[in-house]
């Protein structure tokens, strides 16, 4: 058909005609005033399409010109009424600029090329189980009802930049579970005025959220819950969300990055990352939050993080989570780190002190993975019972539960000294004369706080008084020392 219905207005005419020779119909004014599509609703009938005669353009094409291919590209056109393009096959490229739809679009089930709508004002945006066969950009666009593509496939790129979108009725911004992008999905610099969700989405490019706002407080914010994404997560440089985030069993095969972020900034407010599984999370955040951060069961390649990233003990939960690399923006001391476990285990638990200690060896720093672990004895000790608390303490400043063994050596040089002092004033008597060996208060002392070895000495004097007591006790400090020492060395060797 190449002759227009008889039913079009002059203005529907020229999209009729505009559409056969794939040009680009300008219906604007060129005063910036006068072409602002939020102040469309005045606009008239040179400048009003309605949405039932651009679905019979699209749905039952005219023929192309000679030498051109059809397209629908308009610019500062007031759309009234419902575009109903659900079930549709669109194999146009369909291009709106500056344009006021009064209805929402409806794109269920339908099958289109790209879609660009830019500087434009819409009602809502429904494209459930929709098919692009290219890119589906909206750009410095409001969407006051939001913007609903469910289980939606996009083959190339997916571009909701400079917008500000929702809520629905639902509270909702921007409804996606299940959407497949072929590519990168930017959403940058975008108002999100209710909740984002991309719950099993699957991305294999880039998910960047770059200065971007998602509002809703007191309420799940964003829903990013078993997402899959090839190459990065970031939600970073402003991003800021008001309202809790949720990433449970997102899968991310670069790094997941909240860098110079704004999150769980208020009470209330939690970000959750059940078993997520990442190459990298960067976690730097604008602001030290005050919600709770849940990082548990989750496998990181390379975290790395910023002093203030992490909240308060009682809001942070590193339980079960593993990484490879440990790294931070700044130096950060080891008693530093080991408050961090302490205040992401409000119940203590060893496998996080494990993985600390893993990560320091694995960087060549094993001194300060001993201390990780002497902190994890130190903090097991507390939940024993007053036996197991004892012999804790008695191990701990024997040897550091043998993660100090200097300990043993600096006790034992101090009573031998003790002993040969003690016992150099005051020899004792030989059990039998003439039979003793020759009499030296260093090797008796050192011979009573050996156990099981025998230099030859203890047995062939009788000391008496103060020296009786001071030989008994050197026995039972050979003792608890050669005990503690057994315990932390096995420890040690077992990397307990």
């Amino acid at each position: 058909m190449s002759t227009p219905p008889g039913h079009l207005s002059a203005t529907e005419i020229r999209v009729w005609e505009a559409y056969r020779r794939g040009e680009r119909l300008d219906l604007g004014t060129g005063v910036p005033a006068d072409d602002d599509p939020r102040l469309g609703a005045a606009w008239g009938p040179d400048r009003t399409v309605r949405a039932q005669v651009l679905a019979q353009v699209l749905l039952q094409p005219p023929e192309a010109e000679p030498g051109h291919s059809t397209a629908l590209r308009i610019t500062g056109a007031r759309i009234v009424g419902a575009l109903e393009l659900g079930g549709a096959r669109l194999d146009v490229y369909l291009s709106m600029i500056g344009c006021r739809f009064e209805d929402p679009i409806v794109l269920n089930v339908a099958s289109t090329r790209t879609i660009n709508l830019r500087d434009c004002v819409l009602a809502a945006l429904h494209g459930r189980n929709m098919r692009v066969d290219g890119d589906l950009v909206l750009r410095h666009c409001e969407v006051a009802g939001g913007v609903r593509i469910l289980d939606s496939r996009v083959d190339n790129d997916l571009r909701m930049d400079d917008c500000v979108i929702g809520p629905d009725p639902r509270g909702g911004a921007l409804h996606a579970n299940g959407l497949q992008v072929g590519a990168d999905a930017s959403l940058d610099n975008t108002v999100f005025a209710g909740q984002v969700s991309l719950y099993g989405g699957r991305f294999g490019g880039r998910v960047t959220l770059y200065g971007s706002t998602v509002e809703r407080p007191g309420q799940l914010a964003m829903d990013l819950g078993r997402i899959t994404i090839e190459h990065s997560l970031h939600l970073s440089v402003g991003f800021t969300a008001t309202g809790s985030i949720r990433m449970n069993d997102a899968r991310v095969g670069g790094g997941i990055v909240l860098s110079r972020a704004l999150v769980c900034a208020n009470p209330g407010e939690q970000l959750t990352m059940w078993r997520v599984v990442a190459d990298g999370l960067h976690m730097a955040l604008s602001r030290p939050p005050c919600g709770r951060i849940v990082l548990a069961n989750a496998t990181i390649g390379t975290l790395t993080d910023a002093p203030d990233t992490w909240p308060a003990p009682g809001d942070l939960v590193l339980a079960g989570t593993r990484y490879t690399v440990l790294r931070s923006e700044v130096a950060v001391s080891v008693r530093r780190r080991i408050d961090w476990v302490e205040r992401g285990t409000p119940e203590y638990t060893p496998q996080p002190y494990d993985q600390l200690a893993g990560a320091y060896r694995a960087a060549g720093e094993d001194e300060h993975a001993r201390s990780v672990l002497l902190a994890k004895q130190r903090r097991r000790r507390a939940g024993l019972g007053p036996a197991g608390r004892l012999w804790g303490h008695v191990q701990d400043a024997a040897i550091g539960y043998g993660y100090r063994p200097a300990r043993a050596l600096g006790w034992l040089v101090a009573l031998v000294a003790v002993g040969t002092a003690v016992f150099a004033a005051d020899p004792p008597a030989p059990l039998k004369a003439g039979e003793a060996p020759h009499w030296n208060p260093f090797w008796y002392t050192l011979d009573l706080l050996l156990p099981v070895v025998t230099l030859g000495q203890d047995s062939a004097w009788k000391p008496t008084g103060v020296g009786q007591w001071l030989a008994y006790t050197l026995i039972l400090l050979g003792w608890v020392l050669a005990g503690a020492a057994a315990a932390g060395a096995g420890r040690v060797l077992n990397r307990a």
